[in-house]
């Protein structure tokens, strides 16, 4: 049995051009760690997916800071929880806990539906419907 594999889906997309680009490397970048170490080191696929997730957070905590949008910190400190998480366990799986690797693997595309299902819809909806325009990083 061949367990399907986790990607970008329409049931991801804010309509916000700028958002779904954004989402849709984030996307790929966090399935590939689910691939196998034949294909590339793990280590190599959790450095590309940390290095895209700090310009990505980066680039969505600068729209809301300059949109004035409310919730703002809340969003801001999951970004930061996620982006320690990733940090930590690439510091532990270097170490030799390889588990932790397959355990992000898994939850990571959970938790990023999650995120887009309720703070950045929220954020989308907020710069949509007032119109703001925003920049690529």
């Amino acid at each position: 049995m061949t367990t399907p594999t986790w990607g970008w889906s329409e049931r991801l997309s804010l309509k916000h051009q700028l958002m779904d680009a954004t989402h849709q490397e984030f996307v790929t970048l966090c399935a590939a760690l689910a691939q196998s170490e034949e294909q590339s080191p793990f280590i190599d696929r959790l450095d590309a997916l940390i290095e895209h997730s700090i310009e990505h957070f980066e680039q969505e905590n600068r729209w809301m800071r300059d949109a004035g949008f409310p919730p703002a910190a809340c969003h801001q400190g999951e970004h930061d929880a996620v982006l320690q998480v990733m940090q930590e366990v690439r510091r532990r799986f270097a170490e030799g806990e390889r588990d932790l690797g397959e355990r992000l693997a898994e939850e990571l595309p959970l938790w990023f539906e999650h995120h887009v299902d309720t703070m950045d819809n929220m954020l989308a909806q907020y710069l949509i419907s007032n119109e703001i325009a925003v920049e690529a990083a």
